[in-house]
């Protein structure tokens, strides 16, 4: 089975295929869409013995531009992440970044508000493909994997602040604050998750927002409880229907406002 860096490396590829063969015959996928078959494609693939990948999303309806909370877990502990997915488009832009009006930061800055009152970490989850207003190169980095082309870069992580201070849509501009998103789980082989996240997580916030894993909400060891439910009986369900209602409010009174889901990578054989 390949690790867990080893598949989001592969799914970036994925998405850069994806987004690059979509283009060429004129047709667009939404974020909601990349999002969620990206994270599909990683649960699929980590069911076993190692690490299982726990999903759960709302209906389609309450998903336009909502975020997703992404949860690292070891044991019982574990750093929660709030991210919003934006696409490269043809011309170069990634245009939902920022609202048109008075108020083009608004989006931005409610991530930051919102992740800031949940305890989590604000992310930007670029999705990107080949592109002629510039390159992505090869990446220079200690996972042991082969691969170094520029899909690499097809799901790309960045902090609200530096894409803020950017004051730019554009994705020549952007690209240097970007960073290939398997890194944030690229020690996960050698070390348990958790410990894996910290050490990207401690070079790439720079001290800007807490790295130390925190005990789990009741809405994600609801969902854990639910989806190991599921792996033991022998009648088949959907996680979402046993998890109805439970994304939106949870027993400690937290309410996180337009989230299209949440996903748990969880680390099983350390504890």
């Amino acid at each position: 089975m390949s690790t867990l860096c080893e598949t989001f490396r592969k799914e970036a590829g994925t998405v850069w295929n994806r987004m690059w063969r979509a283009c060429l015959h004129g047709m667009s996928l939404s974020e909601e869409t990349l999002t969620e078959c990206a994270l599909y494609n990683i649960a699929l693939a980590h069911q076993g013995n190692d690490i299982v990948v726990d999903l759960a999303t709302k209906h389609r309806e309450a998903m336009q531009g909502a975020d997703w909370e992404w949860w690292l877990v070891s044991g019982t502990k574990g750093i929660g992440f709030r991210v919003q997915a934006k696409r490269l488009f043809p011309n170069g832009r990634y245009q939902s970044l920022f609202k048109k009006g008075t108020h083009p930061y608004r989006q931005l800055d409610t991530l930051i508000a919102t992740s800031s009152d949940e305890g989590l970490i604000p992310l930007y989850c670029f999705f990107n493909f080949a592109h002629n207003q510039g390159r992505f190169e090869k990446l220079t980095n200690s996972c042991n994997h082969s691969y170094r082309g520029p899909s690499i870069w097809g799901c790309s992580l960045a902090l609200p602040r530096d894409v803020r201070n950017s004051n730019s849509d554009q994705f020549r501009n952007l690209k240097p604050i970007m960073t290939p998103w398997h890194l944030l789980v690229c020690q996960s082989a050698k070390t348990d998750l958790v410990s894996a996240a910290r050490l990207f997580l401690e070079k790439f916030v720079q001290g800007d927002y807490p790295t130390l894993p925190r005990d789990l909400p009741d809405r994600v060891r609801r969902l854990i409880e639910v989806g190991d439910q599921r792996r033991s009986s022998k009648y088949l369900s959907y996680s979402d229907r046993d998890f109805a209602g439970e994304i939106s409010e949870d027993e400690s009174g937290q309410r996180p406002e337009k989230v299209s889901g949440i996903v748990v990578f969880r680390d099983l054989h350390r504890p």
